[in-house]
């Protein structure tokens, strides 16, 4: 199935938002890169995503992140003790991780309105929402992943700072320049190779 997934940069001033569209059996890792060419971004920094809704119900504490990190039920003593004795651990909506390479779309946005946050940049705190707009059949003549309309500029990298002084504009009407050029990305051999690999992070 094809997911169409709206996601807009939050709390930059004006609308930015793109819309997406992606196989669902996609790992939240290449959702990642997805991200990065549909909003710019050259990859410099951490990320994580935060499910929020999945199968229409609200939930929190569910990060999914990069191989390095800890899982919590691991190096919390008393979090493991909980989830061996609880019967549905799941009820309490304790603290989990799981890695991205592992995760597939499909496994938490099952139903239209179930939504994610991701974020790029610790520092910055560049924060995406990520709501699922449409579960659609795949067009056989289609290239997926596909950005069907964009909207406005995203900031710099670094450039939080700048936001906040009023020094970006990030206004852009022209929304098929941006999405012609998104796809452009996604059709060119070897797009994810241009981001930076982990070591190489600041």
């Amino acid at each position: 199935m094809i997911y169409q997934f709206k996601v807009t940069l939050k709390d930059v001033g004006v609308p930015v938002w793109r819309r997406l569209q992606v196989d669902s059996e996609t790992t939240f890792e290449e959702f990642h890169y997805i991200l990065m060419a549909a909003f710019d971004w050259l990859g410099y920094h951490l990320h994580e995503f935060d499910i929020r809704k999945t199968n229409g119900r609200r939930t929190s504490n569910t990060r999914i992140g990069q191989p390095e990190d800890e899982p919590l039920e691991l190096t919390d003593p008393l979090l493991l003790h909980l989830r061996k004795t609880l019967a549905h651990p799941e009820f309490y909506d304790l603290p989990r991780f799981f890695q991205e390479k592992d995760e597939h779309l499909s496994t938490w946005f099952k139903i239209e309105k179930d939504r994610a946050l991701y974020t790029y940049d610790f520092g910055d705190d560049w924060e995406h929402e990520i709501v699922l707009e449409k579960i659609l059949d795949p067009d056989p003549i289609t290239n997926y992943p596909l950005c069907t309309k964009a909207k406005n500029d995203t900031p710099l990298e670094d450039s939080r700072r700048d936001l906040l002084d009023n020094e970006l504009d990030l206004t852009n009407p022209n929304w098929k320049r941006t999405a012609l050029d998104i796809n452009d990305t996604f059709r060119s051999e070897g797009w994810k190779d241009d981001f930076l690999d982990r070591e190489d992070f600041i």
